[in-house]
């Protein structure tokens, strides 16, 4: 028997949450920081970009927090690049808690996650930022080439935590 990774933990609760659904996907590239999953609906067929962050940042307010993902320029390549071809790629970010079944998972479409890393400019790092905030139904996304707060304010992509609205 394997020993358990940290990372089979989240990328497992990913999985049980979509099998819960009713959807079915199967690993094409498997990794300790990120794997990219195959799924097929009716709807058509997905690749899923899955990443976790096993916690929240630490300096936060209590009705607020915050889940940083960071994305290397090879990655940020391959976003870039991606074509379609008849399957629509879909990010999955898993935002862990200490209490796991806290945990929260964003879902954003290629083009949300090229607007929140800024693809088309070259830097040494990327990031996105999901932000839970209290009493807000759903969640919310910006990163290195969106601000969260633009001209007094919300900017961010508010995100739907209804799986199914995403298949």
């Amino acid at each position: 028997m394997g020993a358990v990774r940290k990372a089979d933990f989240y990328f497992g609760s990913m999985l049980s949450c979509l099998i819960n659904n009713g959807l079915a996907p199967a690993i094409i590239e498997p990794g300790d920081s990120r794997r990219i999953y195959k799924l097929t609906t009716d709807n058509g067929d997905y690749q899923l970009y899955a990443k976790y962050v096993s916690s929240p940042l630490r300096r936060q307010k209590k009705d607020a927090q915050l889940w940083q993902f960071t994305f290397l320029p090879e990655e940020v390549k391959y976003i870039r690049n991606y074509q379609e071809n008849g399957k629509k790629l879909y990010f999955v970010l898993i935002c862990g808690r200490e209490r796991l079944q806290d945990s929260e998972i964003a879902i954003l479409s290629l083009d949300e996650v090229k607007d929140c890393l800024d693809v088309d400019y070259d830097r040494e790092s990327y990031r996105i930022t999901i932000k839970w905030e209290k009493g807000i139904h759903g969640l919310k996304a910006y990163g290195t080439g969106r601000a969260d707060i633009l001209n007094g304010r919300d900017n961010t992509i508010r995100l739907s935590r209804d799986i199914l609205s995403y298949f």
